[in-house]
């Protein structure tokens, strides 16, 4: 599902250029696979710093801090607070709710019952990538290297003082980067996205700030109540204007 956006160099010099996978990332990142395929619930929270360029060529830096939490098969709830956006969606297994905080409008579609049929239909309807959907995807290895032309493994390196193996991936249009804990639990710890097919070639990074594989999600937490007062909108006009922190596709 990744966020296929430009790139015709191999991101290091031990990328491996074709449709194979390195053998060293493709062990690495099967691990992770698994590890989250198993999870039936976990939590976790990210900081998001996205680039914004301007007319005149200046990056600007944006920020969020997004939480999400996860039940298979059918429930997810996120919610994101900082320089552009303030918003909180609900998938229930029935339907996706957003609510713009700041506007206080919300919008509810229906959708497949199950999270990954969910994140491709939300994809395909609305021209919108879940943000951080890959690490959602109960097949994390598949949506991470989905589309890549090369990939890379750059060695260990360190993310919050935590060592971690650095992978790399790339096409035509865009390279992608994650860090995975080399110690204990192989649980990401950073995502940057370079969209190089864009102007001034912006980027989308995450950096995991905590995991949870085993916390206690009620009913309630996937269950959406309209704020008094909350306009509800076509789900398209609210759509359509989604937070820019959201990861992009071509």
């Amino acid at each position: 599902m990744l966020l296929l956006g430009t790139a015709g160099q191999a991101p290091a010099q031990e990328a491996q250029q074709g449709s194979a996978v390195d053998p060293r990332v493709e062990e690495i990142l099967r691990q992770t696979s698994e590890l989250l395929a198993k999870s039936p619930s976990f939590a976790f929270k990210a900081e998001e710093i996205i680039d914004e360029v301007l007319d005149s060529g200046f990056k600007a830096e944006l920020s969020h801090t997004r939480t999400i939490a996860m039940r298979r098969p059918g429930g997810v709830v996120t919610n994101v607070e900082g320089d552009t956006a303030h918003r909180s969606a609900w998938f229930d297994g029935k339907t996706v709710t957003v609510l713009d905080r700041q506007h206080n409008r919300y919008a509810v579609v229906d959708t497949p019952d199950e999270i990954d049929e969910m994140l491709d239909y939300v994809a395909d309807a609305f021209d919108i990538v879940f943000p951080l959907a890959d690490v959602l995807h109960s097949d994390v290895y598949g949506s991470l290297t989905e589309g890549a032309e090369y990939t890379g493994y750059l060695g260990i390196h360190q993310v919050d003082n935590v060592p971690c193996h650095h992978l790399a991936f790339a096409n035509a249009w865009l390279e992608w980067q994650i860090w995975i804990a080399a110690e204990n639990e192989p649980l990401p710890r950073r995502l940057v996205i370079t969209y190089m097919d864009e102007p001034g070639e912006p980027k989308y990074t995450a950096r995991f700030l905590s995991w949870n594989l085993s916390p206690k999600l009620d009913d309630e937490l996937f269950v959406f109540e309209a704020p008094e007062g909350a306009h509800k909108m076509e789900a398209r006009n609210l759509l359509q204007g989604a937070d820019s922190s959201q990861e992009k596709r071509p």
